[in-house]
């Protein structure tokens, strides 16, 4: 199933705005009441009272609103009916004070994110699994906040992908997982330890505050301490936490079929007179990685300008107007969605994929090597873990260490493009074999 077709599957109820720090759009009256009895109906082992307890921290609503205190109104069913209307502030239920109740043992297995829902973490982790094993109910942005918290109450574990404290759905619903005895797994494929804060990109490229980042990330970690389990997407990562959680399993990305040219397509392929040559990148947390071959670049500009053109695809900088004054054909693409993406890359010959060598980057998965390989299109990356794992030098791929390799490696290439072609078969192959869902 394609990106743009499983969206259209999705639901779009609004849910718990964690920018404005309120439930917004809340069902009705009605649908509040259904709600509770089908609740009740559900989990029969717990009672009216009990649900609504963990819905909303009522005393508090109410001690802090005199207007509704004084009305006789149900707290509860006044901000659930009302209040949210008006802006009023949401309380969180006291967990604390609330009687943890048994596993539910016949329950389902959720997959729950609260970020856009076109992120890499969210597809790689989330939906391209399900779309083979679909054994997951999927709770993201566009669930209602009472449907969400329906699936929840009858759930036997959820699997939180990348969560953030600073996210207040996802607070809320770590604690009514603890509460509800539901197993409570956390899904990473990035390494989000506050220890390795300083190697993370946006702080090495000047997107973020180490300071800011550090206090996110230790906020971010006590998470940590209530989690059953944990998946992650590559050994370094898993590694890193062993000593935190004792529960680790690795899953690799994977990439569904659906997105794969055809093989014949790609042994097809041929290189015309330039090699199309393709830096891509989703946000600007790269620019330091570019740096490592914005030299070399520079330097193949100078030799080499009739040889290849350069793509510059999403959040880069723009450095047209340099590779053009040196007579190189460059364009700069606005960062696009996923199926759209892998249509930019299948016009192009090689992929580049420079990363700097830190902990941080030893820990991220080879989805751009995946996402090449499905289009037919080899890449050069640097050596950094997974990319040495997945790329043979010379075979299915290039690994360089140093500036003079980056351009070394490219000027054989501009030179013998053959070369391309028949790794980026081999690349193809390799990714069927061990990247494809």
């Amino acid at each position: 199933m394609k990106y743009s077709s499983f969206f259209k599957l999705l639901r779009s109820d609004p849910v718990l705005d964690s920018q404005s720090q309120n439930i917004a759009h809340v069902p009705s009256h009605n649908h509040f009441e259904d709600f509770l009895s089908n609740l009740v109906r559900l989990r029969p082992d717990l009672s009216d009272a009990y649900i609504k307890s963990l819905l909303l921290d009522e005393k508090k609503y109410l001690s802090f609103y005199e207007d509704i205190r004084n009305s006789g109104l149900s707290g509860i069913h006044h901000y659930y009916t009302y209040g949210f209307k008006e802006g009023r502030e949401f309380f969180e239920p006291n967990f604390r004070a609330i009687k943890k109740t048994k596993h539910f043992e016949s329950g389902q297995s959720i997959i729950f994110f609260d970020s856009d829902k076109t992120n890499a973490s969210n597809l790689y982790r989330g939906y391209f699994p399900e779309v083979r094993k679909k054994s997951s109910v999927i709770i993201d942005r566009d669930m209602s906040f009472l449907d969400s918290v329906k699936e929840i109450f009858i759930a036997k574990e959820v699997v939180f992908i990348r969560p953030s404290s600073g996210s207040r759905k996802t607070k809320y619903f770590v604690q009514l997982c603890r509460t509800l005895n539901v197993t409570i797994t956390i899904d990473m494929d990035d390494l989000l330890l506050p220890d390795y804060s300083e190697y993370e990109g946006a702080v090495r490229s000047g997107i973020s505050d180490y300071h800011q980042t550090l206090k996110e990330r230790t906020q971010d970690s006590s998470i940590l301490l209530g989690v059953d389990k944990m998946i992650c997407s590559t050994k370094t990562i898993a590694g890193l936490h062993s000593d935190l959680i004792k529960d680790i399993s690795i899953s690799k990305n994977k990439l569904p079929r659906e997105y794969f040219i055809p093989r014949e397509k790609v042994a097809n392929k041929i290189i015309n007179s330039k090699v199309r040559v393709l830096y891509l990148s989703g946000s600007k947390t790269h620019l330091k990685d570019y740096s490592t071959i914005s030299g070399p670049l520079i330097k193949l500009a100078q030799n080499y300008p009739n040889k290849f053109s350069l793509s510059l695809l999403g959040m880069v900088s723009d450095q047209t107007s340099i590779f053009s004054h040196m007579g190189v054909e460059c364009n700069l693409m606005p960062l696009v969605n996923f199926d759209e993406m892998l249509a930019e890359i299948n016009k192009h010959d090689i992929v580049l994929v420079p990363l700097e060598k830190t902990v941080f980057n030893d820990a991220k998965s080879n989805i751009k090597f995946i996402e090449a390989a499905s289009q037919g299109v080899a890449v050069i990356a640097s050596s950094v873990t997974e990319y040495d794992d997945c790329i043979t030098n010379n075979e299915n791929g290039w690994i360089c260490s140093t500036e003079d390799e980056w351009f070394a490696t490219l000027s054989y290439l501009f030179d013998n493009p053959e070369a391309i072609t028949n790794a980026s078969l081999k690349a193809y192959d390799s990714a069927i074999a061990g990247y494809s869902l």
